[in-house]
């Protein structure tokens, strides 16, 4: 989020107007055809019911906005570039965010249950936190969700352009950005992963970069990182010939026979190596064993000697 100098909003109502005249005028003059779901999380293109022109109030208005029902506290962030006009509260809106957007249109985003860290003025990127869903205003009571309004002149039905979702790594990467800037980062994190846990788990396993209090708050939550098991796997075979001091050879059996078969397995340096891996490790050493032993003491330039001793188990035990 880039925030306008403090200078330019701090003085009179003309300096400020001027400011925000400036920042609005910086916005592509295009309006943005197609929007990505606002709401981060919880929601898919095909679960978003149209409801905009529904009567409301027993017929004597008609619904203005987009309504998308979410999780009490899940994200939304700004699926353009924008300028926020107005951060506050009303008696039927609750917590809102108004902002500018492209080609002179203007969003609403109601009854949030908290707003970020924002203010009239400051200029937000598209994917920019704006706050968490809620029930505030005249939606208390109801389901939470968000309702978007987008404006020029009169209300236009968002509907027909949310037709984006962002993928799992696009996510990903807003959190991130989000976490630069909230005031519970804890909080956030134990939400998030509380009620969001399948995809978060997901991305800790594909390796997608997270904020520390997400990765802690998945620990807590029993969730194993894929990465660190396979680091500590490879610490456990790494390990087995100062283990297994036995000498091995033809015939020999044992578990000392199955730890060096795994051993064998997961170096897997030809296709003797491989021939045993369908084998499996069963505890018995015969001649495919000896073959994949053979193979490896030659990729590693030692004595194809076939046997497992002292002089093997050190070149097992070299990096």
């Amino acid at each position: 989020m880039i925030v306008l100098p403090a200078i330019a909003l701090a003085s009179h109502s003309g300096t400020r107007e001027s400011s925000y005249s400036r920042a609005i005028s910086k916005l592509d003059d295009d309006k943005v055809d197609e929007f990505v779901i606002p709401v981060l999380f919880g929601v898919k293109l095909a679960s978003i019911t149209p409801d905009f022109g529904d009567p409301r109030g027993d017929g004597t208005r008609f619904h203005e906005g987009q309504d998308i029902i979410a999780p009490l506290g899940t994200p939304i962030v700004t699926p353009t570039e924008a300028v926020v006009t107005s951060v506050g509260t009303g008696d039927s809106s609750g917590k809102y965010v108004y902002t500018a957007n492209p080609g002179g249109e203007r969003f609403r985003y109601m009854h949030l249950d908290d707003i970020g860290n924002i203010k009239a003025g400051d200029v937000l990127k598209a994917g920019d936190y704006i706050g968490t869903v809620g029930d505030t205003g005249n939606a208390y009571g109801g389901p939470a969700h968000l309702h978007l309004e987008v404006r020029d002149r009169e209300a236009l039905d968002p509907y027909p352009r949310i037709t984006l979702e962002y993928t799992l790594e696009e996510k990903m990467e807003l959190v991130e950005r989000m976490f630069t800037d909230l005031d519970d980062e804890d909080e956030m994190a134990e939400f998030l992963v509380d009620t969001y846990k399948k995809e978060f788990s997901e991305a800790l396993n594909k390796g997608y970069d997270l904020p520390t209090e997400v990765k802690t708050a998945l620990r807590k939550a029993g969730v194993v990182d894929v990465s660190d098991l396979l680091v500590q796997l490879e610490k456990i075979i790494a390990s087995i010939p100062a283990v297994v001091t036995r000498d091995l050879a033809l015939e020999s059996s044992g578990v000392e026979v199955q730890l060096m078969q795994v051993f064998l397995i997961q170096r897997n340096v030809g296709p003797a190596a491989a021939a045993l891996a369908r084998s499996g490790a069963t505890g018995y050493f015969g001649s495919v064993t000896e073959a994949a032993l053979r193979e490896y003491q030659a990729q590693k330039k030692g004595t194809e000697t076939g046997i497992y001793n002292s002089v093997t188990r050190t070149l097992m035990l070299k990096k």
